[in-house]
C-alpha cells in the first residue's frame, strides 16, 4: 500500500509517498520509523481513510493511509 507523507515528514523522506507493507497501524509506525530518519523523534499522526487513528488498527492494504506532522494554528 502507499503511505502519503506531508509537511516535514515528506521533507525528511524526500518523497510525498512511499510504498509500505504493514498489516496494522502499529506495524506501519515501526516500518516508517525504520525507513524515515528521525521520524521516531517526531510527534505525528496516522490517518486511515481520512480518520486519525490512535489505537492499533488492522490494515488490509487498500486503505488510504496518510502520515501527518503536528498541526499548529488557530
Amino acid at each position: 500500500m502507499k503511505a502519503l507523507l506531508f509537511g516535514m515528514i515528506a521533507e525528511k523522506a524526500n518523497a510525498s509517498e512511499i510504498a509500505v507493507s504493514a498489516n496494522t497501524t502499529h506495524a506501519l509506525r515501526l516500518e516508517l520509523e525504520q525507513r524515515i530518519s528521525g521520524l521516531d523523534r517526531l510527534s505525528y499522526s496516522i490517518a486511515v481513510d481520512r480518520l486519525i487513528v490512535h489505537d492499533d488498527v488492522p490494515l488490509i492494504g487498500n486503505e488510504e493511509v496518510a502520515v501527518l506532522p503536528p498541526f499548529a494554528g488557530g
